[in-house]
């Protein structure tokens, strides 16, 4: 059975479809700045900004850069394969700038149509084999963000219903949370609960992930929370199925959404926010159980008390000039 796609929306291909658009490099540019009222003796940070590997995505070069000049500057790599940045500046300052700066390379996804039309219940851990790695079974369950509640399984009744191919199953869920809720921007924190985000019907991209992820992991399925960024460059992509509006929603900052694990296919990644399947306007930096597995920077700050601050994100995802050939500087060449 073939499923319905939420629109705009890459198709995605059969295994016998036309060959599919060469990959895409970017230039990313993650910039946090933060202006303190009055001077702080010393600063302690982790960032979680470095694209990473993927199926789908190259990594062709990276680098984090802090002003002013840190003492430490580490990176680590954690359980799920992330790759983070660890700070410390301890000279005192009244401002802290973190840049990452990325060259990547990224194509389209490419799923079995035959995995894709499977029931969603035969997706559940029981039907996986022994080839799906044992660390997924961390996104079956409750995490610090996520739990199921009332709201929650009414949304998952509605859209896993018995014997639905689990890709029609996505799709719906990517469409109805994009319709029911209300993306907007200061109307959440990043420690807004779910249970508010279910109530009010409204938040940004962090919660939409969110609600996702609990209406998954209610039926059983394995589902991701993932952080990235999306294309913000206004170039003529139209083989990217860029809508006529350009941008997409979430640009200006770090993204995110979630992605569902299908034997067969394996992670297939959704972006309610957006109303679509994840594909090349879009850069993986790390995932894990939710937000607070991997948010772009955390830290302490050691100052007199009462010292206040300002913070700056701005975030630049430039498609690369194509060369005569047609590919970008570090993309492979199409087959």
């Amino acid at each position: 059975m073939m499923f319905e796609k939420p629109r705009p929306l890459i198709p995605l291909r059969p295994e016998d479809q036309e060959q599919p658009p060469p990959a895409v490099d970017y230039e990313v540019h993650h910039l946090t700045r933060y202006r303190y009222a009055r001077p702080v003796t010393s600063n302690y940070g982790r960032a979680h900004v470095e694209p990473r590997a993927t199926p789908h995505q190259r990594v062709l070069s990276h680098e984090v850069t802090v002003e002013p000049e840190p003492a430490v500057l580490t990176a680590h790599t954690d359980f799920y394969g992330n790759s983070s940045t660890f700070l410390l500046v301890s000279t005192p300052h009244e401002e802290l700038a973190v840049h990452s700066r990325a060259h990547v390379s990224v194509s389209l996804p490419q799923y079995p149509l035959d995995a894709l039309s499977v029931s969603w219940e035969k997706c559940t851990p029981e039907h996986w084999g022994p080839l799906v790695p044992a660390e997924a079974i961390d996104f079956t369950h409750d995490s610090p963000r996520i739990h199921t509640t009332p709201e929650v399984q009414a949304i998952a009744a509605e859209v896993f219903t018995p014997g639905r191919p689990v890709g029609e199953c996505l799709a719906e869920l990517t469409r109805l949370i994009h319709s029911s809720f209300t993306y907007a921007s200061g109307a959440t924190t990043v420690t807004s609960p779910l249970e508010e985000v279910l109530a009010e019907r409204h938040g940004v991209c962090q919660d939409f992930a969110h609600v996702g992820l609990a209406v998954a992991r209610s039926v059983g399925l394995a589902a991701r929370y993932v952080s990235g960024y999306l294309r913000t460059a206004q170039a003529s992509l139209e083989s990217l199925g860029t809508r006529p509006d350009g941008e997409m929603i979430g640009s200006a900052a770090s993204h995110a959404w979630l992605s569902v694990l299908v034997p067969g296919a394996g992670w297939v990644d959704i972006d309610p926010t957006n109303n679509t399947f994840v594909d090349q306007r879009f850069v993986t930096t790390s995932w894990g159980r939710d937000y607070t597995d991997v948010p772009p920077l955390k830290g302490i700050v050691v100052g007199p008390p009462g010292a206040t601050s300002t913070l700056d994100v701005s975030v630049g995802v430039v498609p690369v000039p194509t060369d005569a050939s047609g590919t970008g500087s570090g993309a492979p060449e199409p087959a």
